[in-house]
């Protein structure tokens, strides 16, 4: 007979423009279910906020308002721009909410007509008191490259506060993981994806996915890709695949985007977020890893 303490349940659901699974393991079957709602209600609470197609977003009333009298968001809405600002900051502009102009000329996202400069960047984004988001100039946010991230760690957040004590959330590959017990993770080869092209082995930590190969598609006889350097609005090409490991999601999810801009050059924003790397160049064979100073015990193991 299975021990109570041995209980799994999972479940899954599509959100997020991908499909959404949450694992959670106990000893109390009808606390697990509960948590697991209580996941999946914190991720479409983010997927409402934060989606760029939605015209009731905090993204979208951003992009229609925010310029020239501010928009008061939600606390996580400010709490990813935020984040969002401090990742551009440190990657010198790599990172940059702001291209969603070329996506949308590239049909990335969607046009909704929306008014910007062509020279705007993140540095025209101001955050106020209150939750206020104010540009000084009309500008295009799209939170597309860090809100799935925050996502999965909301849902972790939501099933710990339901006393879920270890489970896994996977969106679409940026996953987290917690509890007292490593977890070992396959990643997929971007290429070929019923091969394995790696694997980890996590505690308590995060990893996120970015690829080009299946998102590429012409634009004036050139390929083009939704992953952008954003100090020169250019396609990223050298590299197919980056996955990082990090405490939280969301630093994973935006540092994958950092990596494929800057590549070794992100070494020093990876240590100081305690992150590992695994690059895929074009041909498919892994091209290095960087791993952070941290303690052994909780370091992420590729294999």
């Amino acid at each position: 007979m299975r021990s109570r303490s041995s209980i799994e349940i999972r479940r899954c659901r599509p959100l997020l423009g991908t499909f959404v699974e949450i694992t959670a393991r106990g000893g109390d079957e009808r606390l697990l279910a509960r948590g697991i709602e209580a996941g999946f209600d914190a991720i479409a609470r983010v997927n409402r906020l934060m989606s760029f197609h939605d015209p009731l977003s905090d993204v979208s009333r951003m992009n229609r308002e925010a310029f020239p009298k501010g928009v008061f968001v939600h606390p996580w809405t400010w709490q990813v721009m935020r984040a969002a600002k401090r990742f551009a900051q440190e990657s010198h502009g790599a990172f940059d909410i702001t291209v969603a102009p070329l996506l949308t000329k590239w049909n990335y996202l969607p046009d909704r007509c929306y008014r910007f400069s062509p020279t705007s960047t993140w540095g025209d984004i101001f955050l106020r008191r209150h939750y206020e988001v104010f540009f000084c100039r009309n500008l295009i946010v799209d939170l597309g490259g860090i809100a799935k991230g925050f996502a999965v760690d909301r849902a972790v957040e939501a099933l710990k506060d339901n006393g879920v004590r270890a489970g896994i959330v996977n969106a679409g590959g940026d996953l987290r993981t917690f509890g007292p017990d490593s977890q070992f993770i396959h990643l997929r080869h971007p290429v070929e994806p019923t091969r394995i092209a790696g694997a980890v082995r996590l505690r308590e930590r995060a990893i996120a996915t970015s690829g080009i190969y299946f998102e590429r598609r012409k634009h004036h006889a050139q390929y083009v890709s939704p992953l952008l350097d954003g100090r020169s609005g250019r396609t990223v090409r050298e590299l197919i695949s980056v996955t990082v490991a990090a405490a939280e999601c969301m630093v994973a999810d935006a540092l994958t985007k950092v990596v494929f801009a800057l590549r070794e050059e992100a070494a020093c924003l990876l240590a100081r977020y305690r992150a590992d790397a695994l690059l895929l160049e074009r041909d498919g064979a892994p091209s290095w890893m960087f791993h952070s100073p941290c303690d052994t015990r909780d370091r992420t193991r590729f294999d």
